[in-house]
């Protein structure tokens, strides 16, 4: 009798267990943390979609940067997930804030791993995978590049057809804008891309890759090599220094952001600008200035008559689970319901017929104005997992909303011609070298303050600092690493 009796109270135990463990599923909410500038995101089709077919209730909430970031993971707030840059992902790893995923991937994630092949070595460190890599949306595209007032560029004889393709001519067509129009600058750029010293198409001239959503890392010989080794760095910092000193590069480059330069571009303040496909606001320059044209400058060609840049590649962006999460499992899982093809698909662009249309060919067409109205931030939801084998082309039709911003995109994309290499780097892990950011930061600040202003002792001064405090290191990391998994 007392041991029916044990069984019986074993039964309605496991049971009472089972029944709390079902209405426990049931009331699980997740904490996601994404990158957005738009508070009132639910409204929102994507939000709908996620919402439907997560599987889990989400709540989003807005990232705002690396500081309330570390703030977040360093108080224990129970995040399930996080979207994350590069950097912040970098700095996740160095202080072990993020969860090894690589079992429940496997056992819950079939459509994580189907739709993303080639990305894992960027997020695997001994064995362990720490983020879910999520693809640059635009891959073998220019991230940043030189678009210049192409109207006021005819007025002084430099036609589309005559456009510069080499240093020396580049510098006259400088000179004759500032003669030509003495009150605007006739190069502005910032102190916040990828490399802040480094224009794309005035580096290509020089051998030195730049333009894309890496540091400045390229193969020399077959071997990786940052910028500050490269051969022809001297040579390239002299050009861009003298542009500066002759006042065609704009004064207030390093201290000014993108938006800046920018807006001193809308604003007819300068007629070239270093700034990124997205990052020119055109349209509203051809609502303000009678017979308004833009042109990308083409990239600056070498001795050999060949161009070189640094094109978009590898990963965009990480979808982190933080070691505090509640609920990892249905972290994955929901993640996963997010990334089954049909809801992927959704998600980003929306019910066909509705937001989008599909022609014979299999390209996708944004329906307006619906999909401007109601998708505009769906990729907000998504940004840290996109399925590698499809959402660039998903991507493209976000282009549509705006002409010119889609016109300016492809330009730059055809700038490269056959010059585009993808950074050696580019599907690393994590270096483990503590100070990487600090040594890149050294090198970007020196290089720039070498063209602006100081010498070219900035430039040796730089060097010597990244040998002496483990910049070799970083580099043989990455040397090592290529020649082991990318050959």
């Amino acid at each position: 009798m007392k041991k029916l009796i044990s069984l019986l109270l074993v039964a309605v135990m496991a049971l009472s267990l089972s029944l709390t463990a079902v209405s426990a599923d049931d009331e699980i909410v997740l904490k996601f943390l994404i990158s957005t500038s738009t508070t009132d995101f639910t409204k929102d089709h994507g939000y709908e979609v996620c919402e439907r077919v997560a599987g889990y209730k989400i709540e989003y909430e807005i990232l705002n940067g690396t500081e309330q970031l570390m703030l977040i993971i360093s108080s224990g707030q129970p995040y399930d997930y996080v979207y994350l840059s590069g950097a912040n992902f970098r700095k996740m790893m160095s202080e072990e804030a993020l969860m090894d995923i690589s079992d429940l991937l496997a056992e819950y994630g079939n459509n994580i791993t189907e739709a993303i092949t080639t990305l894992w070595p960027a997020v695997t460190v001994d064995g362990g995978i720490y983020a879910i890599p999520s693809t640059a949306a635009q891959p073998g595209s220019l991230r940043y590049s030189l678009v210049a007032r192409q109207d006021l560029l005819d007025a002084i004889g430099w036609t589309v057809d005559k456009l510069p393709t080499n240093t020396a001519d580049f510098k006259q067509m400088l000179l004759d804008i500032k003669a030509a129009y003495p009150d605007m600058i006739p190069l502005t750029a910032s102190n916040d891309t990828a490399t802040p010293a480094l224009i794309s198409n005035i580096a290509s001239a020089f051998g030195i890759c730049a333009g894309g959503n890496q540091q400045a890392y390229q193969l020399i010989d077959g071997n990786v090599v940052n910028v500050i080794d490269n051969p022809n760095l001297e040579a390239y910092i002299a050009y861009v220094k003298e542009l500066y000193d002759l006042e065609l590069l704009d004064a207030e480059m390093p201290a000014q952001k993108l938006a800046d330069a920018r807006n001193k571009w809308i604003g007819n303040k300068a007629v070239i600008s270093y700034n990124s496909w997205n990052g020119f606001a055109i349209d509203t320059m051809y609502e303000q200035y009678e017979n308004m044209a833009f042109t990308v400058l083409p990239l600056l060609q070498d001795e050999n008559g060949n161009v070189h840049a640094q094109v978009y590649s590898g990963v965009g962006a990480y979808g982190g689970i933080p070691v505090t999460a509640e609920h990892p499992v249905e972290t994955i899982k929901a993640i996963n319901n997010m990334m089954e093809w049909n809801n992927h698909l959704e998600i980003s662009l929306g019910e066909e017929g509705v937001h989008y249309t599909k022609d014979e060919e299999g390209r996708f067409w944004a329906v307006q104005p619906a999909f401007s109205e109601q998708k505009n931030i769906s990729n907000v939801f998504i940004a840290g997992f996109y399925r590698e084998d499809i959402y660039p082309t998903y991507w493209e039709v976000r282009l549509q909303k705006n002409q010119y911003m889609m016109d300016c995109f492809y330009a730059q994309k055809a700038s490269v011609l056959d010059g585009g290499e993808r950074s050696p780097v580019a599907l690393a892990p994590a270096s483990g070298v503590d100070n990487q950011s600090t040594l890149e930061a050294k090198v970007n600040d020196n290089l720039l303050a070498a063209i602006c202003g100081g010498s070219m002792d900035k430039v040796t001064e730089a060097r010597n600092y990244w040998h002496a405090n483990g910049g070799e290191d970083l580099t043989n990391f990455y040397d090592t690493w290529y020649k082991a998994n990318m050959k």
